[in-house]
C-alpha cells in the first residue's frame, strides 16, 4: 500500500507538472501574440501618422508653388522665362519630420488637346502627332472622345472603336480633365503618354459652356516641335528671342520689338497663337515622412497674382490611376 500511494502521489505530481508547464506554454502563446498584435497596430498607427503628415507636407509644397507662380517677384507677368526661379525644381528639402519636393512646368508651352475640336489647332496636333512618330489617326479618336454630346456622329466608325476597355462604351462627349484619361481611348498606353508629355497638355474645362478656345503657346518654354507644327520655320538649334528676367520698361519695349520680328520672320501664319507669357501651369509636390511617400497634382491658371485650381489629385507614390480628383 505504501508503494502504491508514493506512485500515486507521484502521478499526481506528474499531472501538476504538467499542466502547469501547458499553462505557461498558453501564456507564454497569448503574450507573443498580444505583442505581436500591439506591434502591428503600432506599426499601423504609426504608418497612418505618418501618411497623414506626408499628404499635409505635400498640400503645403503645394500651396508654396502656387505663391511662387502668383508672386511678380518669382514669375514676372510681363515674360514667362523657363529659368524663371518657379521652374526650379525643389527636391529633398527638409521639412520637420520629413522632407518635401516640389516641380513646377509651364504647360502653356504644349498643344491642348482639349482643343481639337478647332480644325486648323486639330491639323497642328496632327502634325505634331507625325513628327513624333505617332499615329495622326489617334487625333481623331481624341476629338470623337470630347464631341460634345448632341453633335454630329462621327464618320471613322462606331463608338467602340474609340476606347480602349474590352466592353463597348461611349465617347464621354465632355473634355478631358486629365492626360491620364487618354489610356480610355483605344490606341493609347502608357509609353503613347510618355511620348506625348513633353508636348501636348490637358486643360481642364470649368465652365461646360466653353467654347474650347485655345490659349497662345508661349515661344520661351515651347519645343521646337510645337512651334513647328504651329506652322513655325524652326528648327532644333534655331536661336529665339532672349527672355529678359525683370526687364525695366525699356528693355521691355526692345524684347517686344524683337519677338514681333521674329514671329513675322519665323511664324507667320501662326503669330496669333503666339504669346511670351504664361497663366497655366501643372504642379507635383510631395511629401515623404519615414517610409510613406504622398505625392500631390495640381492643374492651376493665374490670374494676376492669384491662382485659380482648375483640377486637383491626389495618390500614392507609384504613377496609378488617381484615388482622390476633385
Amino acid at each position: 500500500m505504501r508503494r502504491e500511494r508514493a506512485s500515486r502521489v507521484r502521478g499526481e505530481r506528474g499531472v501538476a507538472l504538467l499542466s502547469a508547464l501547458l499553462a505557461v506554454a498558453l501564456l507564454t502563446v497569448i503574450v507573443i501574440e498580444m505583442t505581436d498584435a500591439t506591434l502591428v497596430h503600432t506599426h499601423l498607427t504609426r504608418n497612418a501618422g505618418n501618411a497623414m503628415a506626408a499628404q499635409l507636407l505635400a498640400r503645403s509644397a503645394e500651396v508654396a508653388a502656387e505663391a511662387l507662380l502668383s508672386s511678380n517677384d518669382t514669375n514676372d507677368p510681363f515674360a514667362t522665362c523657363p529659368n524663371g526661379l518657379w521652374a526650379t525644381p525643389f527636391v529633398g528639402i527638409p521639412a520637420g519630420q520629413g522632407v518635401v519636393a516640389l516641380q513646377v512646368s509651364d504647360e502653356a508651352g504644349k498643344l491642348d488637346l482639349n482643343a481639337v475640336g478647332d480644325q486648323r489647332y486639330r491639323k497642328a496636333v496632327e502634325q505634331l502627332f507625325t513628327s513624333i512618330e505617332l499615329d495622326p489617326e489617334l487625333v481623331e479618336r481624341v476629338a470623337a472622345w470630347i464631341k460634345p454630346a448632341g453633335s454630329e456622329p462621327m464618320a471613322t466608325g462606331e463608338a467602340s472603336d474609340y476606347c480602349a476597355l474590352s466592353m463597348p462604351c461611349e465617347p464621354r462627349q465632355r473634355p478631358m480633365s486629365s492626360l491620364e484619361e487618354l489610356l480610355l481611348i483605344r490606341g493609347f498606353d502608357e509609353q503613347t503618354l510618355r511620348v506625348l508629355r513633353p508636348f501636348v497638355t490637358v486643360v481642364p474645362r470649368t465652365d461646360t459652356k466653353s467654347t474650347g478656345r485655345p490659349d497662345t503657346i508661349n515661344l520661351n518654354t515651347a519645343d521646337w516641335r510645337v512651334l513647328r507644327a504651329l506652322g513655325c520655320e524652326i528648327g532644333e538649334s534655331d536661336a529665339r528671342p532672349d527672355c529678359p528676367s525683370f526687364p525695366d520698361e525699356q528693355k521691355q519695349g526692345e524684347y517686344n520689338t524683337e519677338v514681333g520680328a521674329w514671329k513675322t520672320a519665323h511664324c507667320r501664319d501662326a503669330e496669333a497663337l503666339l504669346g511670351t507669357t504664361s497663366k497655366l501651369y501643372a504642379i507635383r509636390a510631395s511629401g515623404t515622412v519615414g517610409d510613406v511617400t504622398q505625392t500631390l497634382r495640381t492643374f492651376v491658371r493665374r490670374y494676376g497674382e492669384k491662382t485659380k485650381r482648375l483640377w486637383w489629385q491626389e495618390r500614392p507614390v507609384a504613377d496609378v490611376l488617381p484615388i482622390e480628383v476633385r
